[in-house]
């Protein structure tokens, strides 16, 4: 079986019409949901392009494979989904953005973790094929008339340039199998588009979050001082400034349909199409923008849609559902066993019975914005479980390692509008998850993980230790890795 994989950069639930509102005009990946699976409580593992990207395409958490934070990449040692899958005679390609190569977030112009060269067209690649003074317009032109006034067209969108490539790709690959990963910048700013599209939205048309400019009494104090420094910008405001948002979101979707139509036309029977977007925008929910230290559904609960060949058609999926759980899937569906190494679980029993569930929980972190800068906060290390299993399922805890934590019962409080850290009527839930968050960044061998993560105001589970624990050397990997010599145990390198 073949795969795309189509990736969009900060496309948020209610921006895809079939989440709930048709007048996001999104109707190419509607239909795809109509056609196939569509699911609920899909989490990224980091609401942040990079480290979400990382684990995507290594099946290992940010922390642990090493891109934690933007422009940083993932460790020498970590296999992505183009080794793995040419290794084992699959064809590879990648286009559009990339954002894993430490270089900055348009790239280095060079094809990296392990896909084919032909097909490689990131950011760098773009800016050189339509040179330095159209490419300067590209990230400042903020009007309808100045897009024009450089040229911009349809046939000059960085997006339509990417989707050539993938129909190029799907066309030419003839009978061989293989994985393609469609990774569209859009609608990501600066939210560049044909003119007409930005020139369709009105801010009557944009959707007003129903926790906009909530009260944030209760909630940590770094959520407060980004509220200060933004303000609080009438929602008439607001929506005036998400019109360009809203209209190349709406412009990617068709560029979607072109590689959607590629599909079908020439591997409609034999190719798994995989849609989702790295991470969402707060779009003011909470009086908070973008993206960052923060583990709200707005940014960290994203779009994920399956269509496979024959699959179940118009079909709603609640089974919980990390991105780790991607390269996992790719490989089962490709016949590949997934190793012990991978930190994610194959969602193909899901695809088989949309009622299946296939984990107890997620696990989503943070730690800083970028390598490179000190914005959104610096220095901000989160760990954040939501559970499915029994009454955890309701809930959602964070752990700010530096200040106050969070609870936030999803089922009385799909807004999160109310802190239930330190409410004892929830904190029987809260220190189960508490426990069941541990124990998961023991598991995954989170190279931040310590005592201060149990050690919190209202309550710690563990005795504070200077040697102790279990050793977690790297389980077994791939075939084609070379061995550890800790990997049974037997020698400490103490």
């Amino acid at each position: 079986m073949n795969v795309c994989v189509i990736l969009t950069d900060t496309q948020n639930k209610s921006m895809v019409g079939a989440y709930g509102n048709p007048r996001v005009d999104t109707p190419h990946l509607d239909a795809l949901a109509a056609e196939g699976i569509r699911f609920e409580r899909a989490y990224t593992t980091c609401a942040l392009c990079t480290p979400a990207r990382s684990a995507l395409f290594s099946g290992l958490h940010p922390p642990v494979n090493g891109a934690w934070a933007n422009n940083m990449a993932p460790a020498a040692n970590v296999p992505l989904m183009g080794t793995i899958m040419r290794h084992f005679g699959y064809r590879a390609a990648y286009t559009g953005k990339w954002h894993l190569d430490g270089a900055g977030y348009f790239g280095n112009g060079v094809a990296d973790g392990g896909f084919e060269p032909d097909w490689w067209y990131d950011g760098v690649r773009y800016a050189q094929d339509i040179g330095p003074e159209m490419f300067t317009r590209y990230r400042t032109s903020h009007t309808p008339a100045e897009l024009r006034e450089a040229g911009f067209t349809e046939e000059t969108m960085w997006g339509h340039r990417v989707a050539d490539r993938a129909v190029d790709f799907l066309g030419s690959v003839g009978d061989d199998p293989f994985v393609l990963v469609v990774s569209f910048d859009e609608p990501h700013g600066p939210h560049v588009a044909p003119p007409t599209y930005w020139e369709a939205f009105a801010p009557a048309d944009i959707p007003r979050p129903p926790n906009y400019n909530a009260p944030l009494e209760g909630k940590p104090a770094l959520q407060q001082l980004q509220r200060r420094e933004r303000g609080d910008p009438p929602w008439e405001d607001s929506a005036a400034g998400l019109t360009r948002f809203f209209g190349c979101n709406s412009y990617i979707d068709r560029e979607i349909g072109r590689v959607l139509q590629a599909v079908d036309r020439w591997h409609g029977d034999d190719t798994v199409v995989i849609y989702t977007s790295d991470h969402g925008e707060m779009m003011g929910a909470h009086g908070l923008r973008e993206k960052g230290p923060l583990m709200y559904e707005e940014i960290c609960n994203v779009p994920f849609i399956v269509w496979l060949p024959g699959g179940p058609a118009g079909a709603v999926s609640r089974s919980l559902v990390s991105h780790l759980d991607l390269l996992p899937t790719v490989l089962d569906l490709a016949g590949i066993q997934p190793p012990e190494s991978m930190q994610g679980v194959s969602l193909r029993p899901v695809l088989e019975d949309p009622a299946a569930r296939v984990r107890e929980q997620v696990l989503i972190s943070y730690t800083r914005f970028a390598i490179n800068h000190d914005d959104w906060g610096g220095f901000y290390p989160i760990r954040c479980l939501v559970g499915d299993r029994g009454e955890e399922r309701r809930y959602k805890l964070a752990i700010n390692l530096l200040e106050s934590d969070e609870l936030y019962d999803l089922r009385s409080d799909p807004h999160e509008l109310h802190n239930q850290i330190d409410n004892p009527e929830h904190a029987a839930a809260r220190d189960r998850l508490h426990t069941a968050l541990l124990a998961e960044m023991d598991r995954v061998r989170d190279p931040f993980r310590g005592h201060p993560w149990a050690e919190r105001a209202w309550g710690c589970p563990r005795e504070p230790f200077y040697h102790g624990g279990a050793r977690r050397n790297r389980p077994a990997g791939f075939i084609f890795e070379p061995a550890s010599l800790e990997a049974d145990g037997s020698w400490s390198g103490r």
